[in-house]
């Protein structure tokens, strides 16, 4: 299973993007109870992925399970406060996420499937940790967007738009740091694309281009 670390933590973060609408749209659970069981094993996932030495599996619990502690007292909290310490905690968590898994994915070496599910996974954590930036910039600049009901789903959706830069303006920032967030995530995604594709045709040529084969 070592071998396959950020493919499965791919498919798990994927399961997470397509259940989770749906549980919400259709109200089946109780919809914060279900998205944390998901977070969680999504969480664990990264523990897992990141975990390639004992030092790196100490780091990963030090900095994931806090998140994942904090995440469960905001299911049964309502307090301002401990919202806004849990999207904290969670923003450095996903932030740490991304360190690792591109570090992975750009460093020296064959282009493979697990380098290529690692780049994914960075470009899918880069949406989480925006959705709880733009969910602690609405608790702390409250009416930051167009909504007063803006949820955990709206912020992912409203994420993940902004990030590709569909660019729907259903869901609108209507503040200086709310609008702040919304460009420098559309300029971190073209940025992250165009670096990303770029790094990996440059290893791919560098190790399965024909210099790499007459040196074999």
């Amino acid at each position: 299973m070592s071998h396959y670390r950020f493919t499965i933590l791919m498919f798990a973060f994927l399961c997470v993007l397509v259940v989770y609408p749906f549980l919400d749209h259709f109200q089946l659970f109780h919809i914060d109870f279900i998205l944390n069981i998901f977070i969680t094993f999504l969480l664990i996932s990264c523990i897992h992925a990141l975990s390639t030495s004992h030092h790196e599996a100490v780091m990963a619990c030090l900095v994931i399970l806090p998140a994942i502690f904090m995440d469960w007292i905001g299911v049964f909290s309502e307090n301002r406060y401990v919202e806004i310490t849990v999207d904290i905690y969670k923003i450095v968590a996903y932030s740490y996420i991304c360190y690792g898994l591109l570090r992975y994915a750009l460093r020296a070496g064959v282009v493979d499937r697990e380098k290529i599910a690692a780049a994914v996974n960075v470009y899918l954590f880069l949406g989480l940790i925006w959705r709880d930036l733009f969910s602690l910039v609405n608790i702390l600049i409250p009416d930051s967007f167009n909504s007063e009901l803006l949820g955990q789903t709206d912020f992912l959706y409203y994420s993940f738009v902004t990030l590709s830069t569909l660019g729907y303006g259903d869901v609108l920032p209507v503040n200086g740091p709310a609008k702040a967030l919304a460009y420098i995530e559309a300029i971190i995604g073209q940025l992250y694309l165009t670096i990303l594709v770029a790094r990996l045709v440059g290893l791919h040529i560098a190790y399965t281009g024909p210099e790499c084969q007459d040196r074999d």
